[in-house]
């Protein structure tokens, strides 16, 4: 009946064919939530939006877009397809979509972001539906709504008279003047509604046009769970301890309903506690595992596939499509843009900030957004964030929880009493758990110099050469890269045995490091890795001792945790020295933390001490912070309320700009300028790989050349190099061949 109208090209498909796949999905979902969402009249309204959603497809603008039919495209007169299926449906029931609007809304953006210009440019422009095009696909319609007699539709005349001709659109007038400012009326109970109706027309019409099934739902008992580990175990040579294998006390504890607030020390198997606990959803309900950092989640991710199977699990952070490319070539660019991004798979690791943007409406909120149904939601670390982040963690909790059922578990090494007592005042009624058998256990001797960095190389030296695993922690990239200068020359011929970490080194270069020092660790004899701040929930290693710079109590917690990480070593030490004045002025600014923290570790000099008795040094430092009293928490929390407000509820954020989701996240991307020879006939894939995030304040002093090709993309005037990443070194000369632009 329809064949002549394309909706889709490459490969060709029918307006019709398309339709059905998107109504069949809708009706799928429908069986699958409507226990939670038990509204007729809702489902009702999600049926008509799906039928009609492209109906506006008819269109010859559109038909002469798609179609090989040799006719000059009139760009000028294009007209979106997805306002005429949406005005089409409007000017059938005008009373009705008043009072009822948001199916609308979501036909309006189901292809675009919803703002007030959405349809600006269609003013006064042609539009061109043929009569037998429009007969036919009523026609069609109505064949659907045959089989569901008790869903009404009153095809107008009106409707079906004015756009069966040619004429100059008035229906942008209507839109504006009776349609789009109903808008201004909408609330937080509006908010959520309209996620239902976009998040579902989403998932029904992008899934059709993949030609993929609906994701499959995901059930898994303890039993599950254990074998997969016992799998792993053997996998990693560990025979005897797979033999042996039974749940700790602490996860057991774990199998628990409701929210969970966890303290568990490294080592003490949070993870497969978290994924027990998570065992308990039904079947269409997501799990959600989110990290503070981009490489503790890529570590996640690789071990939940090897739980529940690559199909099952998706990963979402900034450089994300290109961990999924390392692992399989061919990982389509699209599966990641819509699926991934979407959180369509069962199981989703990503880093905070992909939940946070859902309260900014920005990205795909809505689908995101709706995915959190009944959600089970992993925080680990939840200790490491600033006090604005640490707002809109807490705004987000509130909302999920009361608004969509979420269920949290949120856990850490290192939990403040204050933190704690916050976490509880959010989270409804949670479950304390504590690893009670290894908090009670020393893990390294603590000792204390009160010495700057340079008293104490004559100490590291000696414990390379008495061939330890030596790491060490400084807290500015600049003091890293200087130490690893100073100690390279005791690794002639073995280079290989002292690697330079830190933030300044590009994508592809990071992820190389990280395999780097796998193998560095893994190996027989002494080693030397110089790190910053990255290596505290980074990495998964294992070194014999800890020199560190002074720094806030759980952060040097979280430091200690790379030495003896598996508990089978003897006489390892975590050695403090004292902070630099850069520390104090610009890394860690909260008052009287580092000081505080030098006081009680000196206080409890050469104690090997336990976890428990860390925990309480934690509160010792922090017993006169109250990060509820912050300004910036108190901006965090206004902020997530306010950005709804004014954006209607339902509108979306046309700016990533405008909002962050991490207190002093003003960093922009750069290159190398040395890789700009190498790039120049490159792809924004390979491009993206060599770029590295500075500072913005850093960025104002350095010159910058814009790439021909991809403007977004800046090359800065810096050294680099593979051993020490990027120093902010002046050049003399600029290459030739590219643009230059000052920002």
């Amino acid at each position: 009946m329809l064949d002549y109208i394309w909706a889709k090209k490459n490969p060709k498909e029918s307006l019709a064919e398309h339709t059905d796949y998107v109504v069949n999905n809708l009706l799928a979902l429908k069986e699958r939530y409507f226990e939670v969402l038990p509204d007729e009249q809702f489902w009702k309204d999600a049926f008509i939006a799906a039928l009609f959603h492209d109906l506006g497809k008819l269109c010859e603008n559109f038909q002469d877009m798609i179609q090989p039919n040799n006719k000059k495209i009139d760009w000028d007169n294009f007209v979106r397809h997805e306002f005429l299926s949406g005005m089409y449906l409007f000017a059938n029931d005008v009373p009705y979509y008043k009072e009822n609007p948001l199916s609308l809304f979501a036909v309006f953006s189901h292809h675009k972001i919803l703002c007030k210009d959405l349809f600006r440019k269609n003013i006064h422009l042609e539009l061109r539906i043929e009569n037998k095009s429009l007969e036919d696909f009523l026609a069609y319609a109505k064949q659907w709504l045959a089989k569901y007699p008790e869903i009404k539709f009153p095809f107008s005349d009106w409707a079906k008279q004015n756009l069966k001709k040619p004429y100059k659109i008035l229906l942008i007038k209507q839109y504006d003047a009776n349609f789009f400012n109903l808008i201004t009326n909408f609330n937080a109970h509006h908010r959520k509604q309209y996620i239902f109706h976009k998040a579902l027309l989403n998932i029904a019409d992008w899934t059709a046009s993949g030609h993929r099934i609906l994701e499959p739902g995901l059930l898994y008992q303890k039993d599950f769970l254990a074998n997969k580990i016992i799998e792993k175990l053997i996998a990693e040579d560990k025979e005897e301890i797979a033999k042996s294998f039974s749940y700790r006390k602490f996860q057991e504890d774990s199998f628990t309903t409701g929210n969970v607030l966890a303290i568990a020390p490294t080592g003490s198997g949070k993870t497969e506690a978290s994924l027990l606990w998570a065992s308990q959803k039904k079947e269409f309900e997501h799990i959600f595992y989110l990290l503070p950092t981009r490489v503790t989640s890529n570590a996640i991710f690789k071990r939940l596939c090897s739980y529940f199977g690559k199909e099952k699990v998706a990963i979402v952070h900034s450089s994300a499509f290109f961990l999924q490319k390392e692992t399989d070539e061919n990982y389509p660019e699209k599966e990641y843009a819509f699926i991934d991004k979407a959180f369509f798979k069962n199981v989703t690791v990503c880093t905070i900030d992909q939940i946070l943007t859902q309260g900014f409406n920005l990205g795909f909120w809505e689908v995101r957004t709706f995915h959190q149904l009944n959600a089970r939601i992993i925080i680990d670390e939840i200790h490491l964030y600033q006090p604005y982040t640490l707002g809109l963690i807490v705004s987000t909790i509130k909302y999920l929880q009361e608004e969509f059922g979420a269920k949290f578990y949120i856990m850490t090494a290192t939990m403040p009493e204050k933190l704690k007592t916050l976490l509880q005042k959010y989270l409804k009624t949670p479950n304390y758990i504590a690893d009670t058998e290894l908090l009670d256990k020393a893990r390294n001797v603590f000792e204390v110099r009160e010495q700057l960095f340079s008293g104490v190389k004559a100490e590291i030296k000696k414990a390379i050469k008495a061939n330890k695993k030596v790491l060490l922690v400084l807290n500015t990239v600049d003091s890293a890269i200087s130490a690893y200068q100073d100690f390279k020359s005791l690794f002639k011929g073995k280079e290989e045995k002292i690697i330079c970490y830190h933030s300044r080194f590009i994508q592809m270069d990071r992820s190389k490091k990280e395999a780097d020092i796998f193998v560095m660790e893994a190996a027989s004899g002494g080693c030397l890795l110089v790190a910053t701040q990255v290596v505290e929930v980074s990495l998964d290693i294992d070194f014999d001792i800890l020199f560190t710079e002074n720094a806030p109590i759980d952060a040097i917690i979280q430091r200690a945790g790379r030495v003896n990480r598996k508990r089978e070593k003897k006489d390892t030490k975590v050695i403090i020295f004292q902070h630099s004045e850069i520390t104090e002025k610009y890394v860690y600014d909260l008052p009287n933390i580092l000081n505080n923290t030098f006081t009680v570790l000196k206080d409890n000099n050469k104690q090997a001490l336990t976890e428990s008795e860390l925990l309480k040094l934690v509160d010792e430092v922090y017993k006169d912070y109250n990060v509820e009293m912050e300004e910036s928490f108190q901006q965090g929390l206004i902020r997530y309320a306010e950005i709804q407000a004014s954006l209607n509820y339902i509108l979306d954020l046309n700016s990533k700009g405008e909002v962050f989701t991490r207190e002093g996240l003003d960093t922009v991307n750069v290159i190398p300028d040395d890789f700009q020879g190498e790039l120049l006939e490159k792809g924004i894939m390979e491009k993206t790989k060599h770029e590295v995030s500075i500072s913005k304040k850093r960025f104002a002093g350095i010159k910058c050349i814009e790439d021909k090709e991809h403007k977004w993309f800046k090359y800065v005037d810096v050294i680099y190099d593979y051993e020490t990443g990027l120093k902010f070194k002046k050049k003399d000369n600029l290459p030739a061949g590219f643009s230059t632009k000052i920002f």
